[in-house]
């Protein structure tokens, strides 16, 4: 099918002649002699691209490329005329304009103009549509009073330039929360940079954070860009920052005080805009005092805390994110695939020591390997593996320890973690509340506010 292009304008001429070079170069071509008649013809049949006269006879093109931007999807807007003023083609650039071409032009000019204003429109939308698909695919799924605090946290910080420290433990979706708060900021359209602190030999790190010049080292081969200058105007993620040496630490650190990074044997300096998110599941505060982190790094980092909750202290999220991961792979693998209800009862029931990555991959490997369907609780114990802490002493302590859990954390919530009040509303003492709460790993009384 021929790409639909719509033509608005006051000269007859200009028009005849747009349509003969739009027809002849491919594109099915519909002129107008005025705006609200292309407006009309536009919510009945949506062009591919609408080329406008600044000057029309029922009203100002500029007010038609306004209405037009307003559509969903909305086509790309070519601007025209025969002489312009720089301040009128800057406006209607700003208005959302592709491009603004000067006529008479000849038939070549106007057949790329066009050919760049589509090819630029269909690049935009597979690039917001690999980015949709990039979203779904690491979607954070929870709605647990515990998950409930963690948004709150990112709906409130991704909006600032602040650095972040994201502690929890393994597998529990440190990077999901990183990729939130990046995704959340005004910087979501700009790079997100992940570096894995652990995998990275220590006589690596600086080059691989800051780069280097050719000849910098042995193998140094060629410069190369460092991940710094590869997320300028974007985030860095730093994982596993509990493994970073403390030179690296340091360098870090006067980059984040003054946003400028030499790289490895260069004599220049760089000046990025970068946002720092960094993540641990050790404890930071230990090392410092062990001497394995800077203090200074430390708090330079710690602006904001998210503490992402296990698996195992938010329980009534199981189901929702193993169901997300079942539409994720019965799709990927093509397969109709569920769980009985005893089967269900186990997942919930079940430690989660590997947290949310070992309930995704249990879920993968069930859709592919199951034989049973819906999958029997016995052949789900048999993918959880042998040393699977599934409780075997009935089913009354489960749903008994479930309660006090959800009602510990629902209480919390609605105190907004003010332990003594929660601990009054339940009807217990504050050090009771305390054990309860380690107990589940709902938080430490260090990370929980009290009243004074």
């Amino acid at each position: 099918m021929k790409p639909l292009v719509y033509v608005a304008g006051a000269d007859p001429d200009v028009l005849a002649e747009l349509d003969k070079v739009l027809t002849r170069g491919g594109y099915e071509c519909q002129s107008f002699s005025d705006g609200q008649s292309l407006l009309a013809a536009t919510k009945d049949r949506p062009p591919n691209l609408v080329m406008l006269d600044p000057v029309l006879p029922d009203s100002s093109g500029i007010e038609v490329l306004r209405k037009i931007r307003r559509v969903s999807p909305a086509p790309p807007v070519i601007m025209m005329a025969d002489s312009v003023s720089a301040t009128t083609a800057v406006r209607v650039l700003k208005l959302g304009a592709t491009d603004f071409l000067e006529l008479p032009r000849a038939p070549g000019h106007v057949l790329v103009a066009v050919r760049h204003a589509l090819d630029s429109t269909d690049l935009r939308r597979q690039v917001e549509h690999l980015r949709n698909e990039l979203q779904e695919r690491h979607k954070m799924v929870g709605d647990s009073p515990a998950m409930r605090r963690v948004w709150k946290l990112i709906a409130r910080v991704a909006p600032t330039s602040a650095s972040v420290l994201i502690t929890g433990e393994s597998g529990s979706g440190k990077e999901l929360v990183a990729r939130a708060v990046h995704l959340q900021s005004p910087r979501a359209a700009r790079p997100f940079v992940p570096l894995n602190c652990a995998a990275i030999p220590a006589e690596l790190i600086e080059s691989e954070l800051f780069g280097h010049e050719k000849g910098a080292f042995t193998g140094a081969g060629a410069a190369r860009m460092g991940k710094l200058q590869e997320a300028d105007t974007g985030t860095l993620f730093l994982d596993e920052i509990g493994d970073l040496g403390l030179p690296a630490q340091a360098k870090l650190l006067r980059f984040l005080n003054d946003s400028e990074v030499q790289r490895v044997g260069g004599s220049g300096v760089l000046r990025l805009d970068v946002r720092v998110v960094a993540a641990t599941n050790k404890d930071i505060q230990a090392l410092v005092k062990q001497k394995h982190f800077r203090g200074d790094f430390y708090h330079r980092l710690n602006v904001v805390t998210i503490d992402v909750p296990p698996l195992r202290a938010r329980t009534a999220d199981i189901e929702l994110i193993a169901n997300y991961f079942l539409d994720q792979f019965r799709s990927d693998y093509d397969r109709s695939l569920d769980f009985t209800a005893d089967s269900w009862r186990v997942l919930r029931s079940y430690d989660w020591p590997g947290n949310v990555r070992e309930l995704r991959n249990l879920v993968e490997r069930v859709v592919i390997m199951a034989e049973t369907n819906p999958v029997e609780a016995d052949e789900l114990r048999s993918f959880l593996g042998a040393e699977a802490k599934v409780p075997t002493d009935g089913t009354l302590k489960v749903a008994l320890e479930r309660t006090e859990r959800e009602t510990v954390e629902r209480v919390l919530a609605q105190t907004d973690n003010n332990v003594a009040e929660a601990a009054a509303i339940l009807g217990i003492v504050r050090p009771s509340l305390y054990r309860i709460m380690k107990r589940y790993g709902l938080a430490t009384p260090t990370q929980t506010r009290t009243s004074n």
